[in-house]
């Protein structure tokens, strides 16, 4: 139909790229043969010495940069967007209501989603592994675990609160303001998640899940929500 050509691209992304690579990525990660764990193991060996992390577990620093300070912001940001689709008026007009709810959609789900999969993935972080000085031993996502074996892993809930950003990829219509807005939630993902790498609360496949999960649910709220039309919803 002549409609669907002036469709805003951003009101109807792809799904199954974010899913396929989803999909990859879990299966490379979870079974030894396909090599991912040796990969998370190489890319940890950059953080770990053999005694310490790289990082201490609360750098006087870079832990309110990077850990604290991100959660604050978000917070923040969120209340903002609770009050732009409660008072649509008094914000600007490139915001709206719809772009608001839209956001503020992925904002919970996309963290809310992450954590809540952890007690199916039932995954350790690195430093509760033998491997990093740690009492249990490593085991990949099908794989059997003792009982008590830690489930607070996978996907990585940290990085989950900035690769919810990527819903600025979705928000707006245009190329530029897309790129822009899946700059944004990929820095401050991966800020986030490669801090907690560095003291030895994730691995890379860890963060590398969250960040397709994220894809993937801003996604679907795109096409669902549709907020990069400044037209309402029909109701069919």
């Amino acid at each position: 139909m002549a409609s669907s050509d002036t469709t805003p691209r951003a009101e109807v992304p792809g799904w199954r790229a974010p899913l396929l690579l989803l999909a990859a990525a879990v299966a490379v990660f979870a079974f030894r043969p396909l090599g991912g764990e040796a990969v998370d193991q190489a890319f940890q060996s950059l953080f770990w010495d053999g005694a310490s992390w790289a990082l201490p577990r609360e750098h006087p620093v870079l832990h309110p940069l990077l850990y604290d300070g991100p959660k604050a912001l978000l917070i923040l940001l969120a209340l903002l967007l609770v009050a732009g689709a409660a008072a649509p008026a008094r914000f600007p007009s490139w915001l709206g209501r719809r772009r608001s709810l839209y956001l503020l959609a992925c904002l919970a789900l996309v963290p809310v989603a992450s954590t809540q999969l952890r007690a199916v993935t039932r995954m350790a972080t690195p430093a509760a592994t033998e491997t990093y000085g740690g009492p249990w031993p490593h085991r990949l996502l099908f794989e059997s675990k003792p009982e008590g074996y830690p489930s607070n892993a996978f996907p990585a809930g940290h990085a989950s609160g900035g690769y919810s950003l990527l819903a600025l990829a979705f928000a707006w219509e245009g190329s530029r303001r897309r790129r822009a807005g899946a700059a944004v939630g990929l820095a401050a993902g991966s800020a986030m998640g490669l801090y907690q790498v560095a003291r030895g609360e994730h691995f890379l496949s860890h963060t590398l899940a969250t960040v397709l999960l994220a894809w993937l649910l801003c996604a679907l709220l795109a096409r669902w929500m549709r907020p990069a039309s400044l037209s309402a919803p029909t109701s069919s």
